[in-house]
């Protein structure tokens, strides 16, 4: 035994194996954020097409008038209803069989209609700022996530917490001039 580990072809062998056990550990490591980084993308689609369809509650009395105005409770609940549907949540947005977020509930961690009156609108939110430039909703959830097997054995929390950021405003489509 002594004389496998003074060997060349000993210590290559050791070398070789701690290598394959490190090549695994990170291969490991890089599928739990692959997997958290899918997630993430397909809530925050999910988040948009909410965003987009509480957007698109425009008010017609004031579209009339020439005023793009987003009906605020007709949003608010188009908003939550979408998102309800597209994550399969329960009315308490807790996720139900099926569901790709089946860890904890979601939270709607800021939601906000902009008026016509407050455009410029300034918001931050955790460090992250953003000014809005027209008419728009603006959506902020979480939702818990839980690490892989890897992560946790590499120091990283057994549950963290993700954040999807959508703002959308309607977009109206003119006539040519010569149609009018």
């Amino acid at each position: 035994m002594i004389n496998f580990l003074n060997d060349q072809r000993g210590s290559a062998y050791i070398l070789a194996l701690l290598m394959i056990i490190c090549f695994f550990a990170v291969s490991a490591l890089v599928t739990d954020v692959g997997e958290h980084f899918c997630i993430k993308v397909a809530v925050k689609n999910k988040l948009d097409l909410a965003v987009r369809s509480a957007a698109a509650q425009v008010d017609e009395e004031e579209l009339k008038n020439a005023s793009l105005v987003i009906d605020e409770a007709r949003a608010a609940q188009t908003f939550y209803d979408t998102l309800k549907m597209n994550l399969l949540l329960d009315d308490s947005l807790n996720p139900l069989t099926g569901s790709m977020l089946n860890t904890g509930p979601v939270q709607v961690d800021y939601f906000e209609v902009v008026k016509p009156e407050e455009i410029p609108f300034t918001y931050t939110f955790t460090g992250y700022s953003e000014t809005v430039s027209q008419v728009s909703v603006v959506a902020i959830i979480s939702f818990p996530v839980k690490s892989g097997a890897f992560s946790k054995l590499a120091g990283l929390p057994e549950e963290t917490t993700m954040y999807c950021h959508v703002t959308a405003g309607p977009e109206l489509i003119g006539r040519p001039v010569d149609e009018i």
